[in-house]
């Protein structure tokens, strides 16, 4: 409960970030990181303050139980759900030694698993308590097969927004940093029909 009284007023977990890592003041930088570090103890997660990303995610669940390393580089544009582990390995002796680095417009699905030198391209979606620890090629989806083996299925292209219904906006979805009305008939059609079922 505090750490989100202290995070609110400064505009909320990414600005705090932001300000932790650039601030001058070593007084401030142990305010900032403090408030960083408490927030996300909170809510049972760890994202280091040195982790890189392009642009603020989206976290459709805020950042509940999220996991990631500070090495780890994520793109722009992506959604990272619940549970969701993106770690270094740094065991030297180790076949996936290294960090993993994702790239623009992925989403990550609850419960993934992002581990080591995993490199994951453009447009990519990582399906529910998939574990990535090679390279996924740009446009394409990866998920866990009920045998515990891995699918890659690429395609021309790959839906990776998150969508959400708004009660005064409609069905919308996220891009850059902001939410965004949908204007995709066949989008709208799917999704209104997925609303349907769930009233």
């Amino acid at each position: 409960m505090l750490g989100k009284l202290l995070v609110a007023p400064l505009g909320g977990i990414w600005k705090v970030k932001a300000k932790a890592n650039s601030t001058d003041s070593k007084f401030l930088k142990k305010f900032y990181t403090f408030a960083y570090y408490l927030y996300q103890y909170e809510n049972g997660s760890s994202i280091n303050i040195t982790s890189s990303f392009a642009s603020n995610p989206c976290l459709p669940h805020d950042i509940k139980g999220i996991f990631v390393s500070g090495p780890s580089i994520i793109g722009k544009n992506c959604v990272i759900f619940h549970h969701v582990t993106i770690n270094a390995i740094t065991s030297v002796d180790d076949e996936n030694f290294g960090t993993p680095v994702i790239g623009d417009n992925c989403y990550i699905s609850t419960g993934a698993k992002i581990m080591g030198n995993a490199q994951v391209g453009n447009n990519v979606r990582v399906g529910v308590n998939t574990v990535v620890t090679g390279k996924i090629p740009d446009n394409s989806i990866v998920t866990l097969l009920p045998s515990g083996e891995q699918k890659v299925i690429q395609k021309d292209k790959v839906d990776t927004n998150y969508y959400s219904f708004d009660n005064v906006r409609g069905w919308i979805y996220f891009t850059d940093e902001k939410w965004e009305n949908v204007t995709d008939e066949a989008s709208l059609e799917k999704l209104h029909q997925m609303r349907r079922l769930e009233s």
